[in-house]
């Protein structure tokens, strides 16, 4: 099963779900008076990215978090924060990890996480918010949500 994390951290049991540094934007909080949204919610998609031309595993990591990175930059305003990380695959027996990729002849696909920080009412509204904004910047990339929850 796939598991979020940056590259440099081990990995984790199936459950847990490491942070990536990897912030592409952020916008300053509103003031409450300018907001309708009482409350933020964070909601991880996954998807795959097809990168051509990567010779190495870390070459096809650095390009796909650009790539995916100045298409997530142009989100709407409701988005406050965007995250991407590469996916870990654990290896249940053994404990080790490594990055959701497959390299085969130049061309690669790569699992990402993206953490999409938005204002809403309700986690269903803030799935279909975070979709909105960003779904449109990845053209014809399926988004899998895999986790909405409440920011603290």
């Amino acid at each position: 099963m796939a598991e979020q994390s940056t590259n440099s951290t081990p990995a984790t049991d199936e459950n847990s779900r490491v942070r990536s540094d990897r912030s592409h934007r952020e916008h300053p909080p509103k003031s409450s008076n300018e907001d309708d949204f009482s409350d933020r919610y964070t909601v991880v998609f996954s998807l795959g990215w097809v990168v051509r031309g990567a010779e190495t595993g870390q070459d096809v990591i650095n390009i796909a978090v650009s790539e995916v990175g100045k298409r997530v930059a142009s989100t709407g305003e409701q988005t406050r924060k965007v995250d991407i990380s590469v996916q870990r695959i654990g290896c249940n027996r053994c404990g080790t990890g490594s990055d959701a990729l497959l390299l085969v002849s130049e061309t690669a696909l790569v699992g990402l996480f993206l953490e999409v920080e938005v204002d809403a009412k309700d986690s269903e509204i803030a799935e279909k918010i975070a979709r909105r904004e960003v779904g449109p910047n990845l053209h014809n990339t399926p988004l899998t949500s895999v986790d909405i929850e409440p920011v603290d």
